[in-house]
């Protein structure tokens, strides 16, 4: 059973793979990512995003943005209500195109435990409660594929003893600091005390997402 948002720990940590594997390699958890799954999950997430994306439009003003292990594509979906259209979605090839909440040209199906790159750049990736479904090996890999593709970062993963799914990978946020820190990027724990305490974003997002920056980049 998930805690609730009461249970959470109130202490923010201090500073310091997504369903990304290719579907045969995840086995018994391949079932877990089903139809009904990201229904649940899209809806989640975009009432989360409405509280959120607002406030990262605010201080980053992004002109595009990407989502690596998007699911459904809903957070990419609100930022395209707050007027940036330029968006692309990554992930698996096992999500169905009819469950995605943007246009389908806009997603690329890729095995994100492998490195790939999109032929550009972008002012904003995010990658939200994914990264912890590729194993600790496999981590590096992913981190670098995103520092790659942009100044900013928006990131967040399961949590140690966090429940819900088959994750592989749970580990606190300074675990993976130092994987970006290694590509150039601070972390800038700057979202998660504004919506600590707010009723529409779910409590994973609100415990986990931190902001990466490389320096000198947008957002400083």
């Amino acid at each position: 059973q998930a805690p609730t948002p009461q249970e959470r720990t109130r202490t923010l940590f201090p500073l310091p793979r997504v369903y990304n594997r290719r579907l045969e390699d995840l086995g018994p958890a391949a079932s877990y990512f089903d139809t009904d799954y990201f229904g649940w999950q899209g809806d989640s997430a975009e009432r989360s995003a409405r509280a959120v994306v607002p406030l990262v439009v605010e201080r980053l003003h992004p002109a595009s943005v990407v989502d690596v292990g998007c699911g459904s594509a809903a957070w990419l979906k609100v930022f395209g209500e707050h007027g940036v259209t330029d968006v692309v979605g990554v992930d698996g090839p096992y999500v169905q195109r009819d469950a995605l909440r943007i246009d389908p040209d806009a997603f690329v199906a890729h095995d994100l435990a492998k490195p790939f790159q999109l032929g550009r750049s972008f002012d904003l990736a995010i990658s939200l409660e994914a990264a912890h479904y590729l194993s600790a090996e496999r981590a590096p890999v992913l981190v670098e594929s995103i520092a790659k593709l942009a100044p900013a970062v928006l990131f967040g993963a399961a949590v140690p003893h966090q429940t819900g799914g088959p994750g592989r990978n749970h580990q606190w946020p300074g675990w993976w600091a130092e994987l970006f820190a290694a590509h150039g990027f601070r972390a800038a724990d700057w979202l998660r005390p504004l919506v600590w305490e707010d009723e529409r974003v779910d409590w994973w997002y609100a415990q986990n997402t931190i902001l990466y920056l490389r320096d000198g980049g947008a957002g400083e």
